[in-house]
């Protein structure tokens, strides 16, 4: 039995087509198939009737319209930080109060990778997709492109070892500067004293 690694073990001619890695194509591909039907409420609906949508789907957002238009977004967190210890009546008061206005939004034409950066600048946990008409028809969470990234690349993401910055087969971490940034390959020059 070898007791080498994965990572240090050679790989034989032609194994290379086996191994699958994260391709620039399946980033590019579109939201169209990663998206979720968009589950909406009208500007009208009692906050408590949009919690409790959110808990028989299971969902972590509703997309809140007037018309079929796109008007706001109403998540987990706004439950969080405008609902709880606050003195609104669940049962009357409209989710258009509480709801973030105006989200940020793509269309299903869009890439999964414009959606990821799109998200990690906007500190965005769902992403809306709307039409034309910016009528919304679906949703990008971070929960599906996660998802996504699994079920193709699942041998890759499994065999991750459990401690990302430990060399395998020793026990010493890998050093990291303080600031994140390596400064491997960089020309210092030596300060004179």
């Amino acid at each position: 039995m070898s007791t080498d690694s994965p990572h240090d073990m050679a790989l034989d001619p032609g194994d290379e087509q086996n191994i699958m890695a994260l391709e620039v194509s399946d980033l590019r591909r579109s939201l169209r198939t990663l998206m979720k039907p968009a589950i909406t409420v009208d500007i009208d609906t009692p906050i408590r009737d949009a919690v409790h949508l959110m808990q028989t789907k299971r969902i972590g957002c509703v997309l809140v319209t007037s018309h079929r238009k796109l008007l706001g977004i109403f998540t987990e967190r706004d439950v969080l930080k405008k609902i709880l210890g606050s003195s609104f009546d669940l049962r009357t008061t409209p989710t258009s109060e509480v709801m973030t206005i105006n989200p940020q939004a793509l269309n299903e034409s869009d890439t999964i990778a414009y959606a990821l950066n799109f998200m990690d600048l906007g500190g965005y946990r769902h992403i809306p997709i709307v039409n034309e008409l910016f009528e919304p028809v679906g949703l990008v969470s971070v929960k599906d492109i996660v998802s996504y990234l699994v079920q193709h690349f699942a041998d890759e993401v499994l065999n991750l070892p459990p401690h990302p910055l430990t060399i395998s087969g020793e026990d010493e971490d890998i050093p990291v500067p303080e600031d994140g940034l390596s400064d491997e390959g960089l020309d210092h020059e030596e300060e004179e004293g």
